[in-house]
C-alpha cells in the first residue's frame, strides 16, 4: 500500500508512524484511516517489529477528526460512522496486538488525537504539548476510546471535567494525573522515544508482547462494545442543527 498521509519508516524493531498531513493539524481523513489500518498490520505481520513510535509532523500532534471534511460530505453521519469505524478497527488491532506503543507528542493532541494518545502504552510529551477532548466546540460526542480510556487513567473526575466542560491539560498536569509518562524537553522529543524503545528491545522480546497482552486484558474486555458505542453516538449526533451549526462555524473561522 502507497503511504500519503502517514510516513512509515522502519528502523529495526522499531516502526515509526507519523501522521502527515500538517496543513490540517494532521487531522484524521478517511485516507489516514485506511493508511493506518494498514500501517499496524504491517508492523504486526513483522515479527521482528516490537516497537510503535507514534508522532506528528508540523506544529500539532492530531487535531481530531478532520472537521472540513465532515463538513463537505454529502451524507456527514454516514462519513463520520464510516471514519470513526475504520480508526476503531486499527485501534482494536492495536489493543489486542503484541507491538508496545509510544506516543512522541510534541504539540496539541485534540479529540480523536486524544484517544491515540491514551491508546499508547507510553506518553511521552514535551513542554509544548496539551490535550483537550474539543469534541463539546463541535457538538459531538467522543470516538476512539476517549470515553473509555480517559476515565482509567485519569478518573471520572477529572475525564468530566475534559470531556464536559473542555478543560484543556497541560503537559505538566497531563504528567501528574497519570496522562504523560514522561516530560521531555521538545527538541530531544525523537531521540528519547528512539532511546526508550532500544530499551524496550534490548531485553527478552519473546515475553514483551505477552506481557503487554496480559497487562491489557482487562481494559480490552469491553473495549469493542464501547468503540461501537462511540462510533454510533458521534455519528447520529453530527445531524442535530445545533452540531450542524457549530461544525460550519468552525469551518468559517479556519478558513476566514
Amino acid at each position: 500500500m502507497t503511504f500519503d498521509n502517514i510516513v512509515v519508516e522502519q528502523e529495526g524493531p522499531l516502526l515509526w508512524l507519523t501522521l502527515n498531513r500538517p496543513a490540517e493539524a494532521n487531522a484524521l481523513s478517511d485516507t489516514l484511516a485506511d493508511e493506518f489500518c494498514a500501517a499496524i498490520e504491517l508492523a504486526q505481520n513483522d515479527p521482528d517489529c516490537h516497537v510503535v513510535i507514534l508522532q506528528g509532523n508540523g506544529k500539532y500532534f492530531c487535531a481530531g477528526g478532520d472537521v472540513h471534511m465532515m463538513a463537505a460530505a454529502q451524507d456527514p453521519a454516514r462519513f463520520l460512522k464510516a471514519l470513526a469505524e475504520k480508526m476503531h478497527e486499527g485501534l482494536l488491532s492495536l489493543a489486542h496486538s503484541r507491538l508496545i506503543t509510544i506516543a512522541a507528542v510534541h504539540g496539541f493532541a485534540a479529540g480523536a488525537g486524544l484517544g491515540l494518545v491514551l491508546n499508547a502504552d507510553f506518553v511521552l510529551a514535551s513542554d509544548k504539548a496539551g490535550f483537550v477532548s474539543a469534541y463539546g466546540n463541535v457538538g459531538l460526542s467522543p470516538d476512539c476510546g476517549v470515553s473509555y480510556l480517559l476515565p482509567q487513567i485519569v478518573g471520572h473526575q477529572r475525564a468530566a471535567q475534559i470531556c464536559l466542560l473542555g478543560r484543556p491539560v497541560t503537559a505538566q498536569e497531563g504528567l501528574a494525573w497519570g496522562l504523560v509518562s514522561e516530560l521531555v524537553p521538545a527538541e530531544e522529543l525523537v531521540e528519547r522515544a528512539r532511546a526508550l524503545g532500544t530499551q524496550l528491545t534490548a531485553g527478552a522480546t519473546q515475553a514483551l508482547g505477552t506481557t503487554r497482552q496480559l497487562l491489557k486484558r482487562a481494559s480490552n474486555a469491553g473495549f469493542a462494545a464501547h468503540l461501537a458505542l462511540e462510533a454510533e453516538s458521534i455519528s447520529s449526533i453530527i445531524s442535530h442543527p445545533d452540531t450542524n451549526a457549530r461544525i460550519r462555524a468552525f469551518v468559517a473561522k479556519s478558513t476566514a
